[in-house]
């Protein structure tokens, strides 16, 4: 069962009403979670920026695990003020950083996880904060980036706390970690990503010759035609190993890569996503695989890692 909301007061969680004026609907929600810390709220400004470039409102989410019952009288639970003010801060720094984007703020008395998945599955993005700093010990850590991101039906954009600002670079595919269909729906984000931003796109395709198989993304002309407007380079590292990808595309604006395949115990991606997750300093996007987009957000069930 999912928790429900606790209602905050205050200006910032005010959500503007959607009227029927006959104009178009609304872009969906780009969800943020945040839990208080300085890496939360780097992704609160990636996110508010990426929420201005697509003209969509932000959803600001605390996943306050700590908040108990409210007590028996009916007054909230007494570590309220706590959440609201991570809440309250991340919304100041949505505002300052876009304060034309429409941006509102939840707190949830649950888990994050399923909490964020559930959020995430109505959303167009789902972006997290990730404090990882290559440390050795992080390795065996099953952080919330790395559980939601391997869960999620919806693409995921993890936040490093250590990020690079590189200036005219292209934003990163790469491709060759799940099937055709999935390489495609990553190339067709990465190129959407780099329109967005008025960079260029690099393309770099992993999987074995062996192993190709039959699609666009393989194909110059059939890059002109979709996007006649974006400069696109192609370019090959068969089996690259984790690192040699890391070293090849960055610092980038954004690394957009598969998420591939959880498992059937739904474990919290393979060892080379993980290295990347922590060692990367370029915000990276996780898509889903096309099947997982196409099902119904599910609880999850870890494996132990």
């Amino acid at each position: 069962m999912s928790a429900p909301p606790v209602p905050s007061d205050g200006a910032e969680d005010v959500r503007a009403g959607n009227a029927d004026t006959g104009a178009d609907p609304p872009a969906r929600e780009i969800v943020v979670g945040v839990d208080g810390s300085e890496c939360a709220l780097g992704a609160v400004r990636w996110a508010v920026q990426e929420a201005a470039r697509r003209d969509a409102p932000l959803r600001i989410l605390h996943a306050a695990t700590y908040l108990g019952r409210p007590e028996s009288s009916g007054a909230p639970p007494p570590e309220l003020p706590r959440a609201r003010r991570i809440t309250a801060q991340a919304f100041t720094v949505a505002r300052h950083t876009a304060p034309g984007v429409q941006s509102s703020t939840e707190v949830v008395p649950a888990d994050p996880v399923p909490t964020l998945l559930r959020a995430g599955a109505g959303a167009q993005l789902l972006v997290l904060g990730s404090s990882t700093t290559g440390a050795a010990d992080e390795l065996v850590l099953a952080s919330v980036a790395l559980r939601v991101a391997a869960r999620s039906t919806q693409p995921v954009v993890v936040v490093p706390r250590q990020r690079t600002e590189p200036a005219g670079r292209p934003a990163v595919a790469v491709l060759g970690v799940g099937d055709g269909a999935d390489d495609e729906a990553v190339a067709l984000f990465a190129a959407d990503a780099a329109q967005r931003s008025g960079v260029g796109l690099s393309v770099l395709q992993t999987r074995p010759p062996r192993r190709a198989v039959p699609s666009w993304v393989d194909d110059d002309e059939e890059w002109g035609r979709r996007f006649p407007d974006l400069e696109v380079h192609r370019s090959e590292l068969p089996a690259a190993r984790a690192d040699h990808v890391l070293r090849a595309t960055c610092p980038s604006p954004l690394l957009v890569i598969s998420a591939g395949e959880s498992g059937l115990l739904h474990r919290t991606l393979d060892n080379s996503h993980r290295w990347l997750l922590r060692h990367c300093t370029s915000p990276m996007a996780l898509v889903p695989p096309v099947h997982r987009s196409q099902q119904e957000p599910q609880g999850e069930v870890l494996a132990p890692d």
